[in-house]
């Protein structure tokens, strides 16, 4: 699939004289890279009998059967008011999964679907009604995003790879040690457009010189130090990223860097696809994350050789080359041009 969201053409389908419409398409997520088949549903409520959601004139929905995911649009009391939501409907190794969405916070490629259903129905000259319906549903969600980013508790910066955000929190201390609130799950929602809900949370321990990595892993996890200091070197391995073989550094925990500057804190959202290699810093290092999948055997078999010499990473500056201690699977992990091979077979 070599289509992105701009070239790939919607497949409609329209039932005659209901007000029902099917836009289906097929493209490559550049920001995510990953395939998307998304089929969005508008219709009428009421079309056959009564309305089949309450107060609202037009059901929404949109699925996107590559990852098994359905969103509906409902109109729910919730605290005695009624409230526009998305119900989430997924399907998972257990069963179907269904949760309840606040607007501010669905995922950024819903809210661009919607849009472009909007002016798909316009250029085509459908029901007007339901082309206002949805235009006012896009205003509605960006009102609300903007005024759940007002009230945030943490600066997200997105880094130049799409889906790799670094997190900065306050860290306040007194005379017994220090507090850090790392990130607000629903804040990282909100912020990233990933839907992102821990499923597991690892802890390592790592001396000076140890360098962890890069590994490149089917979930997205949010990671952060401790204690101790650290520095991340992260590449874009996802073949159908906009940002793919682009590498960006990022130090985390509390020190100083080579270049002088202080660090305290700070934590990484990292979606799949992005490898992940860290390097300790300090006398000793603990680094947490949180996975949104469980680990598994098949899942632990993707790597890049951080030495590789076309990355031409520059790992002396932080540790002498001499000091730096690898495992036996990192040092033996394919080079980049290697890797990249490898996932075409």
């Amino acid at each position: 699939m070599n289509k992105t969201r701009d070239d790939a053409a919607y497949e409609v389908t329209e039932m005659g004289g209901s007000d029902r419409y099917w836009f289906k398409r097929e493209f490559c997520d550049l920001r995510h890279g990953r395939n998307r088949i998304v089929l969005a549903a508008v219709e009428r409520a009421g079309w056959q009998g009564p309305d089949l959601i309450s107060g609202l004139h037009w059901n929404v929905s949109i699925e996107d059967r590559g990852i098994q995911q359905t969103w509906k649009l409902v109109l729910m009391k919730i605290n005695g008011e009624d409230k526009l939501v998305f119900e989430r409907f997924t399907k998972t190794r257990e069963g179907i999964k269904e949760e309840i969405f606040n607007l501010a916070y669905l995922p950024n490629w819903i809210i661009e679907e919607i849009s472009q259903v909007s002016l798909e129905m316009k250029e085509r000259e459908m029901d007007g009604d339901g082309i206002n319906f949805l235009a006012n549903l896009v205003t509605k969600i960006a009102q609300g995003k903007e005024t759940a980013m007002a009230a945030l508790s943490a600066k997200v910066e997105e880094l130049s790879i799409g889906g790799l955000h670094h997190i900065l929190t306050t860290t306040r201390g007194d005379d017994r040690g220090s507090f850090r609130e790392v990130a607000r799950f629903p804040e990282i929602e909100l912020l990233t457009g990933y839907d992102f809900v821990g499923k597991q949370v690892n802890h390592s321990m790592s001396t000076y010189g140890i360098l962890r990595g890069m590994h490149v892993e089917p979930w997205a996890k949010l990671v952060t130090v401790i204690s101790g200091f650290a520095v991340s070197v992260l590449l874009d391995c996802r073949p159908h990223s906009r940002t793919f073989g682009k590498m960006e550094t990022v130090f985390l925990g509390y020190g100083t860097t080579p270049d002088g500057e202080e660090v305290k804190g700070g934590a990484l959202f990292i979606e799949p696809g992005i490898a992940n290699s860290v390097l300790v810093l300090s006398e000793k290092m603990d680094y947490q994350y949180v996975v949104d999948d469980l680990w598994r055997p098949d899942t632990a078999l993707y790597s890049v050789n951080p030495m590789d010499p076309a990355l031409a990473i520059d790992w002396g500056k932080y540790v002498p080359l001499e000091k730096i201690v690898r495992s036996e699977r990192d040092q033996t992990s394919p080079t980049f041009a290697e890797f990249t091979e490898k996932m075409k077979d």
